[in-house]
């Protein structure tokens, strides 16, 4: 797929997955347009030239529609073609596996940041393709089959929407959820010429997981210890 001289927004690009995906396409040639949370900007990123390909906007808090309405006017004001946006925001519970069940207000935060923030700006995205190109408000039924790709979108889900996560039912129910509504806009999209697709990674060394489960690694997971190394089948003797 050909990034340069195309222009795509980033969510939670300040850190982690989303840093790397910043950097995989800036080094591609694209413009980014970076939503986070996080008022400063990450190391990697100072100094980049061109300053014309990277643009910051932060503080914002993707779960709530006024902010990312109005960062979505500045973004479309600077760069009115857009080709796609991946939506990495995203937080985790404070862990406990003991403390069961979670506390009302957390359970909501995760899935105000997670969902609702994963909906806000695919949601603000579609709606700027949807402007961009009025005949996409037709009935699918009356619309040919696309014949090129207008824009694409990503949502990053996690393996716990494949396999659930101790003591994680906030973040397991948000990234579920995450699977479900990349779905629904993948049909609803797709005969628009938008391609939708999630992505579900395992841990990842990231600030985020290592703020959120260090005690869960420490006690558990660093602490296994591999009882062999894996040799595979042995080839039959002749």
């Amino acid at each position: 797929m050909e990034f340069h001289g195309k222009t795509y927004i980033v969510t939670g690009g300040n850190s982690g997955i989303g840093l790397a995906v910043v950097k995989t396409l800036l080094s591609s040639g694209a413009t980014v347009h970076i939503i986070d949370l996080a008022a400063s900007i990450p190391p990697d990123l100072v100094g980049f030239e061109p300053k014309s390909r990277l643009h910051c906007h932060s503080p914002i808090d993707v779960s709530s529609r006024e902010q990312v309405v109005t960062v979505f006017e500045t973004i479309t004001t600077t760069s009115p073609d857009l080709h796609g946006i991946v939506n990495a925001a995203g937080t985790i519970p404070d862990m406990d596996p003991i403390a069961l069940p979670e506390p009302d207000a957390q359970f909501r935060h995760i899935l105000e940041v997670n969902l609702f923030g994963t909906w806000n700006t695919g949601s603000a995205f579609l709606n700027y393709i949807a402007t961009k190109h009025p005949e996409l408000k037709e009935s699918v039924s009356k619309l040919p089959p696309p014949t090129v790709e207008l824009a694409s979108v990503v949502n990053v889900s996690s393996m716990a929407a494949v396999k659930t996560t101790l003591g994680f039912a906030s973040y397991n129910t948000s990234k579920h959820a995450v699977v479900g509504l990349t779905k629904s806009w993948a049909k609803d999209f797709i005969q628009r010429g938008v391609r939708v697709n999630c992505v579900a990674p395992g841990f990842t060394n990231t600030p985020l997981l290592l703020h959120g489960v260090e005690p869960l690694l420490s006690s558990i997971f660093w602490a296994a210890r591999r009882l062999g190394a894996w040799r595979g089948r042995r080839k039959s003797q002749r």
